[in-house]
């Protein structure tokens, strides 16, 4: 419909314009010229649909595009978007993990009657790499009592 209603203004204005130039020219135009103009303004008519017709499938495409990445994520498991960072549950499992190592780090300082509350930040805070830190340090402590005469 709009492309009949483009080709019926293409041809209002070339017979305007042609009307226009013939005016000026004075001449009565012959039924070889009027012809070729009719013929001319079917070729614009022609144009103007064909040009229509690729507008149309130009705009399908990005209607089966736009579809398509609808339907992409719509099948992402978090909705629309990716997953980012750490998910709640491994967060979950770290925290609880550091709160276990400090516990057992402040009971072992309390059976060994060590005083330094320092070490209860630290693995609370740094998790695995504070306890193993804070057994190296024991252990180089509890060698050192044991090879002392005092002992």
């Amino acid at each position: 419909m709009k492309h009949m209603l483009a080709a019926m203004v293409m041809v209002a204005v070339l017979l305007g314009t042609a009307a226009k130039v013939m005016a000026q020219e004075g001449d009565i135009p012959s039924p070889e010229q009027m012809e070729r103009l009719k013929m001319a303004m079917e070729l614009e008519a022609h144009k103007a649909e064909l040009e229509h017709e690729q507008q149309m499938r130009q705009l399908d495409i990005e209607a089966r595009r736009a579809e398509i990445e609808r339907q992409q994520q719509a099948s992402r498991p978090h909705g629309n978007r990716p997953p980012d960072g750490v998910p709640g549950g491994i967060m979950l499992l770290i925290v609880i993990t550091n709160i276990l190592l400090t516990v057992w780090v402040f009971k072992d300082m309390h059976e060994q009657k060590i005083g330094r509350a320092l070490w209860v930040p630290i693995v609370l805070l740094t998790g695995v790499f504070g306890a193993i830190l804070y057994a190296i340090v024991r252990l180089a402590d509890t060698r050192c009592k044991s090879a002392s005469p005092g002992a």
